[in-house]
Protein backbone atom coordinates (compact mmCIF):
# COMPACT_ATOMS: atom_id res chain seq x y z
CA UNK A 1 0.00 0.00 0.00
CA UNK A 2 1.30 3.14 -1.24
CA UNK A 3 0.47 5.56 2.15
CA UNK A 4 2.02 8.58 0.86
CA UNK A 5 0.23 8.49 -2.40
CA UNK A 6 -2.90 8.52 0.13
CA UNK A 7 -1.84 11.09 2.34
CA UNK A 8 -2.27 13.48 -0.61
CA UNK A 9 -5.23 12.37 -1.19
CA UNK A 10 -6.09 12.91 2.38
CA UNK A 11 -4.82 15.96 3.20
CA UNK A 12 -8.17 18.14 1.43
CA UNK A 13 -10.47 15.96 3.22
CA UNK A 14 -12.13 17.72 6.27
CA UNK A 15 -12.95 14.57 7.65
CA UNK A 16 -11.22 12.77 10.13
CA UNK A 17 -8.87 9.86 8.02
CA UNK A 18 -7.72 6.85 9.49
CA UNK A 19 -5.39 3.77 8.13
CA UNK A 20 -4.63 0.96 10.21
CA UNK A 21 -2.86 -2.02 9.63
CA UNK A 22 -3.46 -5.42 10.53
CA UNK A 23 -0.34 -7.07 12.07
CA UNK A 24 -0.01 -10.38 12.36
CA UNK A 25 -0.57 -10.88 15.77
CA UNK A 26 -4.46 -9.51 14.71
CA UNK A 27 -3.04 -6.30 16.70
CA UNK A 28 -4.18 -3.25 15.33
CA UNK A 29 -1.72 -0.10 14.54
CA UNK A 30 -1.93 3.21 13.05
CA UNK A 31 -0.22 3.43 9.64
CA UNK A 32 -1.82 7.10 8.81
CA UNK A 33 -4.28 9.82 9.81
CA UNK A 34 -4.80 12.80 8.06
CA UNK A 35 -4.52 16.66 8.59
CA UNK A 36 -8.13 17.03 10.31
CA UNK A 37 -7.72 14.09 12.73
CA UNK A 38 -4.31 15.65 14.08
CA UNK A 39 -6.52 18.76 14.36
CA UNK A 40 -9.16 18.00 16.02
CA UNK A 41 -8.00 15.20 18.33
CA UNK A 42 -5.00 14.59 20.31
CA UNK A 43 -3.05 12.35 18.07
CA UNK A 44 0.80 13.24 16.73
CA UNK A 45 3.47 11.09 14.18
CA UNK A 46 4.50 9.68 18.01
CA UNK A 47 1.29 6.98 17.77
CA UNK A 48 2.47 5.69 14.06
CA UNK A 49 3.16 2.30 14.57
CA UNK A 50 1.46 1.66 17.81
CA UNK A 51 -1.82 0.01 18.74
CA UNK A 52 -5.25 1.61 20.20
CA UNK A 53 -3.81 0.32 23.58
CA UNK A 54 -0.70 2.49 23.21
CA UNK A 55 -2.62 5.91 22.44
CA UNK A 56 -5.86 5.53 24.13
CA UNK A 57 -7.40 4.66 27.55
CA UNK A 58 -9.16 1.32 28.22
CA UNK A 59 -12.07 2.23 27.52
CA UNK A 60 -11.85 4.62 24.13
CA UNK A 61 -9.20 1.56 22.69
CA UNK A 62 -11.83 -1.34 24.12
CA UNK A 63 -14.30 0.28 21.80
CA UNK A 64 -12.04 0.58 18.79
CA UNK A 65 -10.93 -2.57 18.77
CA UNK A 66 -14.16 -4.66 19.10
CA UNK A 67 -15.70 -2.57 16.09
CA UNK A 68 -12.46 -2.66 13.79
CA UNK A 69 -12.11 -6.78 15.06
CA UNK A 70 -15.69 -6.68 13.15
CA UNK A 71 -14.63 -6.13 9.92
CA UNK A 72 -11.18 -8.25 10.13
CA UNK A 73 -13.63 -10.79 11.21
CA UNK A 74 -16.66 -10.23 7.78
CA UNK A 75 -14.66 -8.42 5.68
CA UNK A 76 -17.55 -6.25 5.33
CA UNK A 77 -17.75 -1.86 5.85
CA UNK A 78 -19.09 -1.24 9.52
CA UNK A 79 -20.29 1.82 10.58
CA UNK A 80 -20.56 2.98 14.52
CA UNK A 81 -21.50 5.91 15.96
CA UNK A 82 -19.34 7.11 19.43
CA UNK A 83 -18.11 10.17 21.26
CA UNK A 84 -14.57 11.80 21.45
CA UNK A 85 -13.31 14.57 23.08
CA UNK A 86 -11.53 17.04 20.54
CA UNK A 87 -8.52 19.10 21.08
CA UNK A 88 -10.39 21.91 23.39
CA UNK A 89 -11.74 19.28 25.68
CA UNK A 90 -15.29 19.55 24.04
CA UNK A 91 -17.36 16.44 23.99
CA UNK A 92 -17.97 15.49 20.76
CA UNK A 93 -20.35 12.57 18.54
CA UNK A 94 -18.33 10.78 15.71
CA UNK A 95 -19.95 8.88 12.85
CA UNK A 96 -17.18 6.42 11.60
CA UNK A 97 -17.58 3.77 8.86
CA UNK A 98 -14.53 1.32 8.74
CA UNK A 99 -13.82 -0.18 5.46
CA UNK A 100 -11.08 -3.27 4.29
CA UNK A 101 -8.74 -2.47 1.64
CA UNK A 102 -8.28 -5.83 -0.18
CA UNK A 103 -5.49 -6.57 -2.20
CA UNK A 104 -5.39 -8.09 -5.57
CA UNK A 105 -5.65 -12.14 -3.56
CA UNK A 106 -8.32 -11.59 -2.03
CA UNK A 107 -7.48 -10.42 1.21
CA UNK A 108 -6.46 -7.30 3.33
CA UNK A 109 -3.81 -6.24 5.41
CA UNK A 110 -5.68 -2.53 6.09
CA UNK A 111 -8.46 -1.20 7.30
CA UNK A 112 -9.81 2.14 6.60
CA UNK A 113 -11.58 5.00 9.00
CA UNK A 114 -13.42 8.01 7.60
CA UNK A 115 -14.97 9.86 11.13
CA UNK A 116 -17.78 12.15 10.60
CA UNK A 117 -18.48 15.10 13.03
CA UNK A 118 -22.33 14.35 13.89
CA UNK A 119 -22.45 16.60 16.92
CA UNK A 120 -25.06 19.14 15.20
CA UNK A 121 -27.05 16.99 13.62
CA UNK A 122 -27.42 15.15 17.46
CA UNK A 123 -28.37 17.85 18.81
CA UNK A 124 -31.50 19.04 16.15
CA UNK A 125 -32.43 15.53 16.33
CA UNK A 126 -32.55 14.86 19.80
CA UNK A 127 -34.13 17.35 22.26
CA UNK A 128 -33.98 18.01 25.94
CA UNK A 129 -37.51 16.06 26.91
CA UNK A 130 -35.26 12.42 25.43
CA UNK A 131 -32.05 13.78 27.33
CA UNK A 132 -34.49 14.46 30.38
CA UNK A 133 -35.96 10.24 30.15
CA UNK A 134 -31.94 9.20 29.68
CA UNK A 135 -31.44 10.95 32.82
CA UNK A 136 -34.52 10.13 34.94
CA UNK A 137 -33.79 6.53 33.50
CA UNK A 138 -29.66 6.85 34.78
CA UNK A 139 -30.82 8.11 38.37
CA UNK A 140 -33.94 5.80 39.23
CA UNK A 141 -31.91 3.75 41.60
CA UNK A 142 -30.81 6.65 43.67
CA UNK A 143 -34.51 8.14 43.07
CA UNK A 144 -35.03 8.76 46.99
CA UNK A 145 -31.84 9.57 48.07
CA UNK A 146 -32.38 12.60 45.10
CA UNK A 147 -35.65 13.76 46.15
CA UNK A 148 -35.36 13.33 49.95
CA UNK A 149 -31.36 15.11 50.51
CA UNK A 150 -31.63 17.22 52.39
CA UNK A 151 -29.23 19.26 49.80
CA UNK A 152 -30.48 21.11 46.30
CA UNK A 153 -29.64 18.59 43.37
CA UNK A 154 -29.79 19.72 40.08
CA UNK A 155 -29.94 17.57 36.58
CA UNK A 156 -28.12 19.42 33.86
CA UNK A 157 -26.81 18.45 30.20
CA UNK A 158 -22.98 18.96 29.18
CA UNK A 159 -24.07 22.69 27.99
CA UNK A 160 -24.80 23.34 31.96
CA UNK A 161 -29.04 23.46 30.72
CA UNK A 162 -30.89 22.50 34.09
CA UNK A 163 -32.93 19.50 33.51
CA UNK A 164 -34.67 18.53 36.88
CA UNK A 165 -34.03 19.59 40.42
CA UNK A 166 -35.21 18.06 44.14
CA UNK A 167 -37.42 20.07 46.83
CA UNK A 168 -34.90 21.25 48.51
CA UNK A 169 -33.59 22.81 44.74
CA UNK A 170 -37.16 25.15 44.88
CA UNK A 171 -36.74 25.97 48.44
CA UNK A 172 -33.09 27.32 47.97
CA UNK A 173 -33.67 29.24 44.80
CA UNK A 174 -37.49 30.38 45.31
CA UNK A 175 -38.18 29.30 41.79
CA UNK A 176 -40.54 26.01 40.97
CA UNK A 177 -39.18 23.08 38.93
CA UNK A 178 -40.34 24.33 35.65
CA UNK A 179 -38.95 28.02 35.74
CA UNK A 180 -35.66 26.27 36.44
CA UNK A 181 -35.52 23.87 33.49
CA UNK A 182 -33.99 25.14 30.55
CA UNK A 183 -31.87 27.79 31.72
CA UNK A 184 -28.29 27.81 32.20
CA UNK A 185 -26.97 26.85 35.95
CA UNK A 186 -24.50 29.61 35.40
CA UNK A 187 -26.93 32.04 35.45
CA UNK A 188 -27.53 31.25 39.12
CA UNK A 189 -23.78 31.67 39.97
CA UNK A 190 -22.82 34.96 41.78
CA UNK A 191 -20.98 37.08 38.45
CA UNK A 192 -17.83 36.90 40.20
CA UNK A 193 -17.43 33.33 40.60
CA UNK A 194 -18.58 32.35 37.23
CA UNK A 195 -15.67 32.15 36.01
CA UNK A 196 -14.49 29.59 39.11
CA UNK A 197 -17.39 27.93 37.99
CA UNK A 198 -16.86 27.08 34.53
CA UNK A 199 -13.43 25.56 35.57
CA UNK A 200 -15.08 23.42 37.81
CA UNK A 201 -17.78 22.18 35.72
CA UNK A 202 -15.13 21.49 33.16
CA UNK A 203 -12.61 19.79 35.41
CA UNK A 204 -15.81 17.47 36.72
CA UNK A 205 -15.99 15.98 33.19
CA UNK A 206 -12.28 15.42 33.51
CA UNK A 207 -13.14 13.34 37.01
CA UNK A 208 -11.60 16.00 39.15
CA UNK A 209 -14.60 15.36 41.91
CA UNK A 210 -14.10 18.50 44.66
CA UNK A 211 -16.19 20.38 46.39
CA UNK A 212 -16.24 24.60 46.10
CA UNK A 213 -17.54 27.49 47.87
CA UNK A 214 -19.78 29.81 45.03
CA UNK A 215 -22.38 32.35 46.14
CA UNK A 216 -25.69 31.14 44.47
CA UNK A 217 -28.08 33.85 43.93
CA UNK A 218 -31.72 32.93 44.31
CA UNK A 219 -35.23 34.43 42.80
CA UNK A 220 -35.36 37.36 45.31
CA UNK A 221 -31.19 38.26 44.66
CA UNK A 222 -30.12 37.41 48.01
CA UNK A 223 -26.73 36.18 47.69
CA UNK A 224 -26.51 32.38 49.56
CA UNK A 225 -22.97 31.02 50.35
CA UNK A 226 -22.57 27.36 49.09
CA UNK A 227 -20.69 24.23 49.40
CA UNK A 228 -21.51 22.66 45.24
CA UNK A 229 -20.05 19.79 43.39
CA UNK A 230 -20.54 18.88 40.22
CA UNK A 231 -20.62 14.62 39.48
CA UNK A 232 -20.99 13.19 35.72
CA UNK A 233 -23.57 10.93 35.25
CA UNK A 234 -22.64 8.18 33.55
CA UNK A 235 -25.49 6.43 31.17
CA UNK A 236 -23.55 3.24 29.02
CA UNK A 237 -20.00 4.08 30.02
CA UNK A 238 -20.89 7.91 28.26
CA UNK A 239 -20.94 11.13 30.54
CA UNK A 240 -24.67 12.21 29.54
CA UNK A 241 -25.11 14.98 32.36
CA UNK A 242 -24.59 16.36 35.30
CA UNK A 243 -25.36 16.58 38.73
CA UNK A 244 -24.83 19.82 41.02
CA UNK A 245 -25.41 19.31 44.65
CA UNK A 246 -25.60 22.52 46.62
CA UNK A 247 -25.48 23.19 49.91
CA UNK A 248 -26.54 25.96 51.68
CA UNK A 249 -23.42 27.07 54.08
CA UNK A 250 -25.21 30.38 55.65
CA UNK A 251 -26.48 28.62 59.03
CA UNK A 252 -22.42 27.52 59.35
CA UNK A 253 -21.11 30.36 57.95
CA UNK A 254 -23.30 32.60 60.16
CA UNK A 255 -22.81 30.36 63.54
CA UNK A 256 -18.87 30.98 62.83
CA UNK A 257 -19.20 34.70 62.69
CA UNK A 258 -21.08 34.91 65.35
CA UNK A 259 -19.86 32.44 68.13
CA UNK A 260 -17.30 35.17 69.24
CA UNK A 261 -19.90 37.85 69.86
CA UNK A 262 -22.48 35.20 71.27
CA UNK A 263 -21.84 31.40 72.24
CA UNK A 264 -25.40 31.39 73.56
CA UNK A 265 -26.53 32.47 70.07
CA UNK A 266 -24.30 29.58 68.63
CA UNK A 267 -25.51 27.09 70.36
CA UNK A 268 -29.47 27.99 69.42
CA UNK A 269 -28.19 27.63 66.31
CA UNK A 270 -26.46 24.76 66.51
CA UNK A 271 -29.15 22.75 68.01
CA UNK A 272 -30.98 23.28 64.57
CA UNK A 273 -28.58 21.68 62.80
CA UNK A 274 -29.00 18.22 61.09
CA UNK A 275 -25.52 17.33 60.61
CA UNK A 276 -22.86 17.15 64.39
CA UNK A 277 -21.87 20.42 64.79
CA UNK A 278 -17.69 20.03 66.96
CA UNK A 279 -15.34 23.19 67.93
CA UNK A 280 -12.21 21.99 69.34
CA UNK A 281 -9.27 23.83 70.27
CA UNK A 282 -5.73 23.55 69.31
CA UNK A 283 -4.82 20.67 71.31
CA UNK A 284 -7.45 18.35 70.21
CA UNK A 285 -10.14 19.14 72.70
CA UNK A 286 -13.83 19.58 72.46
CA UNK A 287 -15.06 22.92 73.31
CA UNK A 288 -18.80 21.76 71.69
CA UNK A 289 -20.42 19.34 70.06
CA UNK A 290 -24.32 20.22 68.96
CA UNK A 291 -27.31 17.92 70.44
CA UNK A 292 -27.31 15.88 66.94
CA UNK A 293 -24.86 14.13 68.04
CA UNK A 294 -27.51 11.75 69.70
CA UNK A 295 -29.33 11.19 66.77
CA UNK A 296 -26.12 10.49 64.28
CA UNK A 297 -23.37 9.02 66.65
CA UNK A 298 -25.67 7.95 69.74
CA UNK A 299 -24.44 10.30 72.08
CA UNK A 300 -24.70 13.13 74.49
CA UNK A 301 -21.88 15.48 74.71
CA UNK A 302 -22.85 16.28 78.16
CA UNK A 303 -21.79 12.96 79.32
CA UNK A 304 -18.43 13.03 76.88
CA UNK A 305 -16.85 16.44 77.51
CA UNK A 306 -13.60 15.65 78.62
CA UNK A 307 -13.46 13.18 75.78
CA UNK A 308 -9.99 13.09 73.00
CA UNK A 309 -10.75 12.57 69.65
CA UNK A 310 -8.95 9.48 69.79
CA UNK A 311 -11.97 8.53 72.31
CA UNK A 312 -14.15 8.43 68.93
CA UNK A 313 -12.07 8.04 66.08
CA UNK A 314 -10.68 4.22 64.94
CA UNK A 315 -7.19 4.21 65.96
CA UNK A 316 -6.49 3.30 62.09
CA UNK A 317 -7.81 6.73 61.31
CA UNK A 318 -6.42 9.27 63.68
CA UNK A 319 -3.07 9.80 62.55
CA UNK A 320 -5.42 10.70 58.93
CA UNK A 321 -7.42 13.06 60.91
CA UNK A 322 -4.41 14.89 63.32
CA UNK A 323 -2.53 15.65 60.19
CA UNK A 324 -5.38 17.53 58.31
CA UNK A 325 -6.45 19.05 61.41
CA UNK A 326 -2.53 20.76 61.37
CA UNK A 327 -2.29 21.20 58.21
CA UNK A 328 -5.79 23.51 58.04
CA UNK A 329 -4.57 25.41 60.81
CA UNK A 330 -1.22 25.59 59.04
CA UNK A 331 -2.42 26.60 55.36
CA UNK A 332 -5.77 28.03 57.00
CA UNK A 333 -7.68 26.19 54.41
CA UNK A 334 -10.80 24.27 54.55
CA UNK A 335 -10.41 20.27 55.12
CA UNK A 336 -12.44 17.30 54.38
CA UNK A 337 -11.90 13.51 55.31
CA UNK A 338 -13.63 10.30 55.49
CA UNK A 339 -12.95 7.99 58.50
CA UNK A 340 -14.68 5.89 60.65
CA UNK A 341 -16.34 7.27 64.05
CA UNK A 342 -17.45 5.53 67.25
CA UNK A 343 -21.53 5.12 67.48
CA UNK A 344 -22.69 4.04 70.96
CA UNK A 345 -24.24 0.99 69.64
CA UNK A 346 -23.84 0.58 66.22
CA UNK A 347 -20.11 0.48 66.59
CA UNK A 348 -17.80 2.00 63.97
CA UNK A 349 -19.52 4.03 61.03
CA UNK A 350 -17.78 5.58 58.37
CA UNK A 351 -18.10 9.51 58.69
CA UNK A 352 -17.34 12.70 57.04
CA UNK A 353 -15.70 15.70 58.65
CA UNK A 354 -15.62 19.03 57.25
CA UNK A 355 -13.81 21.47 59.27
CA UNK A 356 -12.63 25.32 59.07
CA UNK A 357 -10.19 27.14 61.33
CA UNK A 358 -11.12 30.55 62.82
CA UNK A 359 -9.01 33.04 63.76
CA UNK A 360 -8.95 36.17 65.67
CA UNK A 361 -8.59 39.73 63.93
CA UNK A 362 -4.62 39.05 65.28
CA UNK A 363 -4.04 36.07 62.77
CA UNK A 364 -4.47 33.87 66.00
CA UNK A 365 -6.06 30.12 65.34
CA UNK A 366 -8.81 30.36 67.26
CA UNK A 367 -10.60 27.15 66.82
CA UNK A 368 -11.85 24.90 64.29
CA UNK A 369 -15.42 24.64 62.90
CA UNK A 370 -16.68 20.82 61.87
CA UNK A 371 -19.54 19.32 60.77
CA UNK A 372 -19.78 15.13 61.01
CA UNK A 373 -21.91 13.65 59.19
CA UNK A 374 -22.91 9.49 59.19
CA UNK A 375 -21.91 8.40 55.06
CA UNK A 376 -22.53 4.30 55.98
CA UNK A 377 -25.26 4.31 53.32
CA UNK A 378 -23.18 6.36 50.97
CA UNK A 379 -20.42 3.79 51.87
CA UNK A 380 -22.88 1.05 50.89
CA UNK A 381 -23.91 2.20 47.44
CA UNK A 382 -19.89 2.81 46.54
CA UNK A 383 -19.28 -0.64 47.56
CA UNK A 384 -22.56 -2.08 45.57
CA UNK A 385 -21.11 0.12 42.67
CA UNK A 386 -17.68 -1.10 42.67
CA UNK A 387 -18.89 -4.79 42.68
CA UNK A 388 -21.53 -4.43 39.41
CA UNK A 389 -18.51 -2.29 37.88
CA UNK A 390 -16.25 -5.71 37.97
CA UNK A 391 -19.72 -8.16 37.80
CA UNK A 392 -22.26 -9.37 35.49
CA UNK A 393 -25.81 -8.51 37.19
CA UNK A 394 -26.90 -11.59 35.56
CA UNK A 395 -25.04 -14.19 36.16
CA UNK A 396 -22.68 -12.78 39.15
CA UNK A 397 -19.75 -13.57 36.82
CA UNK A 398 -16.38 -11.55 36.44
CA UNK A 399 -17.14 -9.29 33.42
CA UNK A 400 -14.68 -8.06 31.23
CA UNK A 401 -13.53 -5.43 32.89
CA UNK A 402 -12.05 -7.83 35.92
CA UNK A 403 -11.22 -10.30 33.37
CA UNK A 404 -8.79 -7.34 32.18
CA UNK A 405 -7.17 -6.06 35.35
CA UNK A 406 -6.99 -9.79 36.97
CA UNK A 407 -4.85 -10.58 33.61
CA UNK A 408 -2.60 -8.18 33.92
CA UNK A 409 -1.85 -8.81 37.44
CA UNK A 410 -1.32 -12.82 36.42
CA UNK A 411 1.57 -11.27 33.75
CA UNK A 412 3.16 -9.55 36.40
CA UNK A 413 6.60 -11.30 36.37
CA UNK A 414 4.97 -14.30 34.57
CA UNK A 415 7.67 -15.54 31.57
CA UNK A 416 5.37 -17.63 29.59
CA UNK A 417 1.66 -17.16 28.33
CA UNK A 418 -1.86 -17.66 29.84
CA UNK A 419 -4.42 -20.04 28.22
CA UNK A 420 -8.05 -18.32 27.38
CA UNK A 421 -11.44 -20.11 26.14
CA UNK A 422 -13.75 -18.19 24.24
CA UNK A 423 -17.02 -20.09 24.73
CA UNK A 424 -20.12 -19.16 23.01
CA UNK A 425 -23.87 -21.15 23.48
CA UNK A 426 -24.71 -22.62 19.76
CA UNK A 427 -27.81 -21.07 18.47
CA UNK A 428 -29.09 -19.04 21.68
CA UNK A 429 -30.78 -16.97 19.59
CA UNK A 430 -33.27 -19.64 18.76
CA UNK A 431 -33.74 -20.08 22.27
CA UNK A 432 -34.74 -16.29 23.05
CA UNK A 433 -36.94 -16.95 19.53
CA UNK A 434 -38.84 -19.66 20.64
CA UNK A 435 -38.83 -19.82 24.53
CA UNK A 436 -38.86 -15.65 24.99
CA UNK A 437 -36.19 -13.81 26.69
CA UNK A 438 -36.88 -14.64 30.74
CA UNK A 439 -36.11 -19.00 29.19
CA UNK A 440 -33.08 -17.78 27.84
CA UNK A 441 -32.02 -15.34 31.09
CA UNK A 442 -32.15 -19.10 32.95
CA UNK A 443 -30.26 -21.09 30.53
CA UNK A 444 -27.44 -18.04 30.60
CA UNK A 445 -27.67 -18.27 34.83
CA UNK A 446 -27.45 -22.37 34.61
CA UNK A 447 -24.66 -22.12 31.90
CA UNK A 448 -22.87 -19.67 34.29
CA UNK A 449 -23.69 -22.18 37.06
CA UNK A 450 -21.96 -25.46 35.61
CA UNK A 451 -19.17 -23.74 34.04
CA UNK A 452 -18.30 -22.36 37.06
CA UNK A 453 -18.40 -25.76 38.72
CA UNK A 454 -16.59 -27.48 35.45
CA UNK A 455 -13.55 -25.37 36.02
CA UNK A 456 -10.71 -25.65 38.99
CA UNK A 457 -10.55 -23.20 41.83
CA UNK A 458 -7.60 -20.69 40.76
CA UNK A 459 -9.41 -20.46 37.06
CA UNK A 460 -11.28 -17.75 36.55
CA UNK A 461 -14.59 -17.96 34.62
CA UNK A 462 -16.48 -14.43 33.22
CA UNK A 463 -19.42 -13.36 31.18
CA UNK A 464 -18.81 -10.80 28.35
CA UNK A 465 -22.52 -10.65 27.50
CA UNK A 466 -24.85 -12.27 25.71
CA UNK A 467 -24.09 -15.81 25.53
CA UNK A 468 -20.49 -15.19 25.45
CA UNK A 469 -18.21 -16.45 28.10
CA UNK A 470 -14.58 -16.56 28.68
CA UNK A 471 -12.57 -19.41 31.05
CA UNK A 472 -8.87 -17.49 32.08
CA UNK A 473 -6.39 -20.94 32.71
CA UNK A 474 -3.45 -19.13 34.74
CA UNK A 475 -1.70 -22.45 34.80
CA UNK A 476 -2.16 -24.32 31.61
CA UNK A 477 0.61 -23.33 29.03
CA UNK A 478 0.44 -26.27 26.56
CA UNK A 479 -2.31 -27.16 24.00
CA UNK A 480 -2.76 -30.52 25.98
CA UNK A 481 -3.61 -29.49 29.23
CA UNK A 482 -6.24 -26.83 27.20
CA UNK A 483 -8.08 -28.81 25.30
CA UNK A 484 -8.16 -31.04 28.14
CA UNK A 485 -10.25 -28.46 30.49
CA UNK A 486 -12.65 -27.65 27.71
CA UNK A 487 -13.48 -31.46 26.85
CA UNK A 488 -14.49 -31.28 30.50
CA UNK A 489 -16.64 -28.26 29.77
CA UNK A 490 -18.23 -29.82 27.01
CA UNK A 491 -19.01 -33.21 29.19
CA UNK A 492 -20.53 -30.62 32.08
CA UNK A 493 -22.74 -29.16 29.59
CA UNK A 494 -24.27 -32.82 28.13
CA UNK A 495 -27.67 -33.45 28.40
CA UNK A 496 -31.26 -32.42 28.53
CA UNK A 497 -31.79 -29.54 30.34
CA UNK A 498 -34.68 -28.83 32.17
CA UNK A 499 -35.75 -25.74 32.39
CA UNK A 500 -39.04 -24.16 33.80
CA UNK A 501 -41.74 -25.88 30.94
CA UNK A 502 -38.69 -26.49 28.47
CA UNK A 503 -36.58 -29.00 27.34
CA UNK A 504 -33.25 -27.69 25.97
CA UNK A 505 -29.68 -29.62 24.69
CA UNK A 506 -27.16 -27.31 24.82
CA UNK A 507 -24.04 -27.46 23.14
CA UNK A 508 -21.54 -24.60 22.90
CA UNK A 509 -18.39 -23.52 20.64
CA UNK A 510 -14.97 -22.95 22.00
CA UNK A 511 -11.81 -21.09 21.02
CA UNK A 512 -8.92 -21.58 22.90
CA UNK A 513 -5.89 -19.31 22.82
CA UNK A 514 -2.16 -20.17 23.82
CA UNK A 515 0.76 -17.88 23.35
CA UNK A 516 4.34 -18.34 23.87
CA UNK A 517 4.92 -14.25 23.56
CA UNK A 518 6.23 -12.14 26.26
CA UNK A 519 4.06 -9.02 27.71
CA UNK A 520 1.06 -10.30 25.53
CA UNK A 521 -2.01 -8.54 26.20
CA UNK A 522 -5.55 -9.61 27.26
CA UNK A 523 -6.76 -7.85 23.85
CA UNK A 524 -4.67 -9.58 21.37
CA UNK A 525 -5.25 -13.36 23.69
CA UNK A 526 -9.10 -12.49 23.77
CA UNK A 527 -9.01 -11.65 19.68
CA UNK A 528 -7.15 -14.65 18.89
CA UNK A 529 -10.09 -16.91 20.99
CA UNK A 530 -12.71 -15.72 19.30
CA UNK A 531 -11.61 -16.09 15.81
CA UNK A 532 -10.84 -19.99 16.99
CA UNK A 533 -14.23 -20.01 17.99
CA UNK A 534 -15.89 -18.54 15.04
CA UNK A 535 -13.57 -20.92 13.05
CA UNK A 536 -15.58 -23.64 15.46
CA UNK A 537 -18.99 -22.47 14.75
CA UNK A 538 -18.18 -22.49 11.01
CA UNK A 539 -17.00 -26.04 11.26
CA UNK A 540 -19.93 -27.26 12.34
CA UNK A 541 -20.57 -25.91 16.19
CA UNK A 542 -20.11 -28.33 19.52
CA UNK A 543 -16.50 -28.48 18.43
CA UNK A 544 -13.54 -26.48 19.85
CA UNK A 545 -10.56 -24.82 18.08
CA UNK A 546 -7.11 -23.99 19.38
CA UNK A 547 -5.31 -20.98 17.72
CA UNK A 548 -1.48 -20.85 19.45
CA UNK A 549 0.62 -17.63 18.64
Amino acid sequence: MELSFIKVLMEGIQEMVFVMEVGEDTNFYYAFFNKAAMETIRLDQKAIGRTFREVHDFDKASLLEAQYTKVLKTGEPVTFEATYTNINGEIRNGKSTLTPIFNEDGSFTHITSITQDITNEKIAETDRDVTKNRLVKAESQYRSLFYKNSDAIFTMDLHGHILGGNKTSEKLSKYSIGELIGRNFIEFVDPKDRESANTYFTESINGDLKDYRLNFVDKTGECIGCLVKFIPIHLHHIISGIYVIVKDMRELDKLVSKYVESEQIFRIITENVHDVVIMMNHNKEYLYVSPSSREVFGYDYENNSNQIPSINIHANDIKLFENRFEQSIRHAKPFQIQLRAKHEKKGWIWTEISGSPVYSDEHQFQFMVMTARDISIQKEYEKKLEYFAYHDSLTGLPNRRFLSDRFSELLKGKKTGITIIFLDIDNFKCINDVWGHDIGDLVIQEFSKRLSQSIESHDIAARLGGDEFIVMLPFVENEEEAIKAAEKIQRVMEGTWNVEHAELTITISMGIALSTQDNITDSVMLRNADLAMYEAKRAGKNLYKVKRF
